[in-house]
């Protein structure tokens, strides 16, 4: 059958939309894959966070116990997870710099200690005293938090969260971080001017989120 002018000029139309929806359907999924490929990079299921079970931001820290920065953020970083508890999951993620000679060790103590249900409050502690953390400081922590010492001294001495350390580095490198802290919110690397800045994105992140 022949066809018209009229009719090749609409099937082309017909086909030039095809095309375009086709590419407009694969350019749109292409992010979302994306974005759930980083999520599962940031918020692994060993990972240790804290706060809303439901949340309405995730915000994910790269860290180093003996950071000077990573220091200065700390009490920011508790404000914001108890201001916004009901609201935020705030993930933490080990990034010991190799400058940084007690890092991993610090990094070994904090994983050491979740084992015994006690995470947070070494991590804390390890941030109170960042400028001491030697074996003996770390040791005089652990006692401090009341630790099975025994099983505490075991696993330090063995090693035994080295290879969660690495992963955790790996992946960090992975998502091209090379500074600590770096912090992801609900999947966005932020850049900030200052650490004031991070409340700021927070709260504008969960009140756009209800």
């Amino acid at each position: 059958m022949k066809l018209s002018g009229e009719t090749k000029f609409f099937a082309g139309v017909i086909v030039v939309t095809i095309i375009l929806l086709i590419g407009a359907i694969a350019l749109f999924s292409k992010p979302v894959k994306e974005v759930q490929v980083l999520g599962e990079k940031l918020v692994t299921e060993t990972a240790w966070a804290t706060g809303s079970a439901t949340p309405k931001a995730t915000l994910v820290e790269f860290s180093d116990f003996e950071c000077p920065a990573c220091g200065a953020v700390h009490p920011i970083i508790k404000q914001v997870i108890e201001q916004y508890k009901g609201d935020l999951k705030f993930v933490y993620r080990h990034y010991p710099l190799d400058q940084h000679k007690n890092a991993r060790l610090a990094a070994s103590a904090a994983e050491a200690a979740g084992a015994q249900g006690k995470f947070w409050e070494m991590h804390d502690l390890l941030f109170k005293n960042q400028t001491n953390l030697s074996q003996d400081a770390i040791n005089g922590l652990a006692i401090e938090l009341k630790l099975d010492m025994d099983k505490f001294t075991k696993e330090m001495t063995e090693g035994t969260y080295n290879q969660k350390i690495q992963k955790d580095v790996d992946e960090g490198t992975s998502l091209g971080i090379n500074s600590t802290p770096t912090f992801f919110l609900n999947g966005k690397k932020l850049d900030l001017f200052n650490f004031a800045d991070l409340k700021t994105k927070v709260e504008t992140a969960i009140n756009e989120a209800k």
